[in-house]
């Protein structure tokens, strides 16, 4: 528990647990690494910059949650990170109650129900990719003025956007729309031909959910015989189709190569 200055953990914490996968830094398990590091982290966000309403309690637990993911990134390297946000993004999609509300959630009365995989995983997962939407310094710079404004204050999502579009310049309205204010991810069905006569690739982009459009950038990798291309598809509905000329014929095309989105993929009907 993140009681400011002085943090009380579990008397179970360090009991023995069958096949716990260990920290290659530390040597103890990793479940021990990421709690300490996530109660750590709430000194800073959650203690000394507190959310305004229970309903930006994502701001807390979700900071928490990605600033231990770093910390294993840091310690343990890439895999181990990855490794970590892949799980996140299990025990959120596992969880068919968090998926139905919005991250800012401002129907459910029961506190302790705001305890959930929206709050901490879905979270995490929304600033990991304000980090790839922004590149590293901008997302840090921003989530460093987030913080230096509002120390020993309250904060709330909207003071977090403002921050992340001062350092920016980006306007964020759109992906809090979708991510923070609205409910659930996106499902893909991703297709793509290639026409041997125009030496075109045609990809196209559907999204299943039952909620709105999600219009964040999706990013594809496309391998031919001379090397990857990286391209960029911005959906503006729940159609995306885009045509573009290769310099060869594609033997790989990857929706979303660095799992840098909060997703899932559906086979095509």
């Amino acid at each position: 528990m993140e009681n400011s200055t002085a943090i009380v953990f579990s008397s179970t914490l360090f009991d023995p647990r069958a096949n716990a996968k260990l920290s290659r830094t530390f040597q103890i398990r990793e479940g021990i690494v990421s709690l300490v590091a996530h109660e750590i982290a709430h000194q800073w966000f959650g203690d000394s910059v507190t959310q305004s309403t229970w309903s930006d309690l994502w701001l807390s637990e979700g900071f928490a949650t990605y600033f231990a993911a770093l910390f294993i990134r840091h310690t343990d390297g890439e895999r181990a990170f990855m490794d970590y946000m892949a799980k996140a993004r299990q025990t959120y999609l596992g969880s068919a109650e968090s998926i139905k509300k919005p991250l800012h959630d401002k129907e459910t009365e029961d506190l302790m129900r705001l305890l959930n995989a929206n709050s901490y995983q879905k979270g995490a997962w929304v600033l990991h990719m304000l980090r790839a939407e922004l590149g590293d310094k901008q997302f840090f710079e921003g989530v460093k003025s987030y913080y230096e404004t509002h120390k020993n204050e309250t904060a709330s999502s909207e003071d977090l956007r403002i921050a992340l579009e001062k350092t920016s310049g980006k306007n964020l309205k759109p992906f809090f729309a979708s991510w923070v204010y609205g409910a659930g991810h996106p499902k893909y069905t991703f297709t793509w031909t290639w026409n041997r006569r125009t030496r075109k690739i045609r990809l196209n982009l559907r999204q299943t959910q039952e909620h709105p459009a999600f219009e964040n950038d999706v990013p594809i990798m496309i391998t031919t015989g001379r090397g990857g291309q990286h391209v960029i598809l911005k959906p503006t509905g729940k159609q995306t189709i885009r045509e573009l000329r290769l310099n060869g014929a594609p033997t790989l095309v990857e929706l979303d190569p660095e799992n840098q989105i909060l997703r899932e993929i559906v086979d095509p009907d």
